[in-house]
């Protein structure tokens, strides 16, 4: 069960990215704030957020950056509810392993149907024990709209011409032009902050991926896990290199990545450590 979540949210950032790089094109995504057209939740999304980040840059003399860099923060953080309430299913489901892997070997080879009903109650009553709700996978998708409108805010701002008078300028950067920053000898500026987001982004996937140390136990392991594991590492590889892909060719995208990847890891430290917490006060409990 802890594999199938973090699968659904390996999915969940996937179609996520790939469904940001193929409307990349798109009206919505190269006019300017306000030019693109449409009334919808999203469009009233990306118009608040745009209008934030630029009185937050204003605030700060100007420097969009600034402006990038403390609503990501503002909009990670209010996403924090729904992370937390996603990492609390998957811990109740971790715990719930043992027990979910006794049902199937009590149930192995019995396909009847009254063998099959007497299964799906039990593990109901399982999930009930644990609180386990179903359909928590889907939480994650909570957020999707969210994150769909600040890639269009990202990509949006440095080409509305009422936002032109601020300052995009970010180290050896220019978060307005996109690819064609300064050049270090051979390699250009924005490959490096792309390569800075694959980077993150790798050390993160094996953080999220390595088992907490209560989780070690091989009462933990089975089969389906073992295979999940190996689609997980896979997806993680691929979604790497789609980011990669997309940081390269503007460099307002990457920062934004670069600190919502650096958040998300925070998330995940902090959240880990609660889990580990509670796992023992859990034994303690026994």
């Amino acid at each position: 069960m802890k594999n199938a979540t973090r699968i659904t949210l390996l999915l969940v950032t996937l179609s996520l990215v790939m469904f940001l790089s193929a409307c990349g094109s798109a009206d919505m995504y190269t006019e300017p704030i306000g030019a693109a057209g449409g009334t919808g939740w999203i469009q009233w999304i990306v118009t608040k957020a745009a209008e934030l980040t630029v009185y937050i840059s204003e605030f700060f003399g100007g420097y969009y950056f600034i402006g990038l860099i403390v609503v990501t923060l503002l909009v990670r953080t209010l996403g924090w509810p729904i992370y937390a309430k996603s990492n609390a299913m998957t811990f109740n489901m971790q715990q719930a392993q043992p027990e979910l892997e006794k049902l199937r070997e009590k149930y192995q080879g019995k396909t009847d149907e009254a063998s099959q009903k007497k299964m799906q109650a039990e593990t109901l009553e399982i999930y009930r024990k644990y609180k386990i709700n179903p359909l928590g996978c889907l939480l994650p998708f909570l957020q999707m709209p969210i994150f769909i409108a600040m890639y269009q805010v990202v990509r949006r701002i440095p080409l509305s011409e009422q936002f032109a008078d601020l300052n995009y300028n970010f180290l050896w950067l220019n978060l307005k032009t996109g690819a064609g920053n300064i050049n270090f000898g051979m390699i250009d500026g924005d490959i490096i902050l792309a390569v800075l987001v694959g980077l993150i982004m790798f050390f993160y996937q094996r953080f999220a991926m390595k088992k907490p140390d209560y989780m070690q136990n091989k009462k933990y392991q089975t089969a389906q896990a073992t295979q999940s594991q190996k689609t997980t590492k896979m997806m993680s590889y691929f979604m790497v290199f789609m980011l990669v892909s997309i940081a390269i060719t503007n460099s307002g995208i990457a920062l934004y990545w670069v600190v919502g990847n650096l958040y998300q890891f925070l998330q995940t430290y902090m959240n880990r450590k609660t889990n580990e917490k509670k796992h023992l006060e859990s034994q303690e409990r026994i």
